[in-house]
């Protein structure tokens, strides 16, 4: 067996038209590639071992077809001994798995589809959960991810719309791409110290989800991570995030306050789109410019706070804000804003500056209801 689990001299064994493997004679396993279920069967009793030729091979992993798509099966007993897992993607009427301390990998789509499962007990010993392992597992209520698991794949639990809580253990560095991707039901979510990154879309339509704090190793952020999440009310950022991504907290529609840490360095554009309750915005203070369409349809901002070396705000970082009524700006030089406060009634807004004369030359700021001087 080479480094990635696969056989190097592969015999090809099939027993009694139902059960099919790869043996490797060099190191007497084998694998179970394939079963063909009865009409009527509904369970699948994994053998620890074969005999063939008088030699025992000892089964040490599941092929991508071992569950052959069989919907009627609905009970998989695995032996120890296997320390990997793939498989039984398809396998529809699948209710209950017994996984045991052996496997160190859950492969890619493994459970893909299984859409009775509704709880499974992962090993602790247990290293990988590959892309999609669990994908659309919809009667998923309850998962715990061991703390050996290093990396969460991609996709891992895309769709699991009952899956209500989850605690992200210390090992784990990174979360992949739309690992919690419309898990509607989603409430908690416990991050612990250890997690550097959070993948494109990791939680977005998570929609029941209401705080999140963000731990301190946290480095990067990906574009649409928390997009879309509607009850998510709070966010606590770490000191040690410098970067808020594209779109990370578009439709946030519950958002009500944002307390940047003073690391952030760079907003991009959409980052806090449509967050319709969001009131009042204290931007960075190492910030310079503010990305396109950042605040975006936040229709009930009503206060901006733009630090002093800030030189530009994008188009259409403030567009559709309707409600703004007042901008603090402490820049001594007016930003560039062109289109920024595009449908925004500027009639309405008192906007407080350092140099009033200064903003009033500038064709862009002197369109403002009032430029006053800050207090």
């Amino acid at each position: 067996m080479d480094d990635d689990g696969n056989f190097i001299n592969v015999v090809q064994l099939e027993i009694g038209g139902r059960y099919f493997y790869d043996i490797d004679e060099n190191t007497h396993t084998a694998i179970f590639e394939r079963w063909y279920g009865r009409e009527n069967d509904t369970e699948l009793i994994i053998p620890s071992s074969i005999d063939y030729n008088g030699v025992t091979y000892k089964i040490v992993a599941l092929g991508d077809e071992v569950g052959n798509q069989n919907e009627k099966l609905e009970k998989v007993i695995i032996p120890e001994g296997v320390t990997r897992i793939n498989g039984f993607a398809f396998c529809h009427g699948l209710k209950n798995i017994t996984i045991p301390s052996s496997v160190k990998e859950i492969g890619s789509n493994a459970f893909k589809e299984c859409i009775e499962l509704e709880s499974i007990v992962l090993p602790e010993g247990l290293s990988t959960l590959g892309y999609r392992a669990f994908y659309n597992c919809v009667k998923l209520k309850s998962i715990v991810i061991p703390s050996s698991v290093a990396r969460i794949e991609s996709g891992v639990f895309h769709n699991c719309q009952q899956l209500s809580s989850i605690t992200i253990p210390s090992t784990i560095s990174e979360i992949g791409e739309e690992v919690f991707y419309n898990c509607v039901s989603l409430k908690t979510i416990n991050f612990n110290e250890g997690l550097q990154s959070i993948g494109k879309g990791a939680f977005l339509h998570c929609e029941a989800l209401k705080s999140i704090v963000l731990p301190n190793s946290l480095k990067a952020l990906a574009s649409y991570a928390f997009s879309d999440c509607t009850s998510l009310e709070s966010v606590k950022f770490p000191k040690s995030l410098k970067v808020i991504p594209e779109a990370a907290f578009a439709k946030c529609e519950a958002l009500t306050s944002i307390e940047f840490p003073e690391s952030i360095y760079k907003i991009e554009r959409s980052a806090f789109r449509e967050c319709t309750s969001l009131k009042k915005v204290e931007l960075p203070r190492n910030l310079t410019a503010l990305n396109n369409c950042v605040f975006q349809g936040c229709s009930s901002l009503i206060e901006i706070v733009v630090p002093e070396g800030v030189t530009k705000i994008g188009y259409g970082s403030f567009c559709s804000c309707n409600s703004l009524t007042d901008i603090y700006c402490y820049s001594e030089m007016p930003p560039a804003i062109d289109g920024a406060f595009d449908d925004v009634p500027l009639e309405q807004v008192t906007v407080h500056v350092p140099v009033v004369k200064k903003y009033k030359k500038d064709i862009s700021w002197k369109a403002f209801g009032k430029l006053v001087p800050i207090q």
